[in-house]
């Protein structure tokens, strides 16, 4: 009896279908972690969501370490796509920061998620070297998103031509995730709704002041 990995290459649709179930085990880890935390999962429990074995899981991630990498790829390419789109709509370079930051806030819901895995892929590269580079590379895309907005509102006439872009692009990263971490884990008085008004005062005193 075939495996169902030898199942898809046997078909002509094999690969679309290895992409697929390849997609489905990533959504169910970033879900786990997110809920339960990264130690609290096992290979076991992302099969059971998918509805596989642990061996069709193995088949695509040799270890756990390698699913919360790809996990975290996965979650960080998506926040990046939705980004994108939403800022290629906008030409106002104010306006493409202020909806950046809204769609930063951890509400409730898959950006809140995202946050609760980024948090601790955090921690996993604090302690394990090899997850470094990935981790760094994800900060220079999003240091890159903002410094880049801060120059478009520079040629625009919006922004201060005063401010140093990456600068400002290091400083609002910083704030943005002290205050989602406060957030994520309860600190008195810090809601979303105060995160919100905090980085948008930061943009009108350091931009547009």
């Amino acid at each position: 009896m075939p495996t169902a990995a030898q199942r898809d290459t046997s078909t002509p649709h094999g690969e679309p279908e290895r992409d697929a179930r390849r997609a489905a085990i990533l959504d169910a880890a970033a879900r786990l972690i997110a809920e339960r935390g990264y130690h609290a999962v096992r290979v076991a429990d992302i099969a059971r969501e998918v509805g596989t074995s642990t061996g069709a899981v193995h088949y695509y991630f040799p270890g756990k370490n390698d699913v919360l990498t790809a996990a975290l790829r996965s979650a960080v390419d998506r926040a990046f796509e939705r980004q994108s789109a939403e800022l290629r709509r906008l030409d106002d370079a104010h306006g493409r920061l202020l909806r950046l930051i809204e769609m930063q806030l951890p509400k409730v819901g898959v950006v809140r998620d995202e946050w609760s895995v980024w948090m601790q892929f955090w921690a996993e590269a604090t302690i394990n070297p090899e997850l470094r580079p990935v981790h760094n590379a994800f900060y220079a895309r999003w240091h890159d998103t903002i410094a880049r907005i801060v120059r478009r509102g520079q040629r625009q006439g919006t922004f201060s031509t005063g401010v140093d872009p990456d600068e400002v692009a290091v400083r609002l990263s910083a704030l943005t995730d002290g205050l989602a971490i406060q957030v994520l884990t309860g600190t008195p008085g810090i809601t979303v709704t105060v995160m919100r008004e905090v980085l948008v005062d930061f943009v009108r005193r350091e931009l547009l002041g």
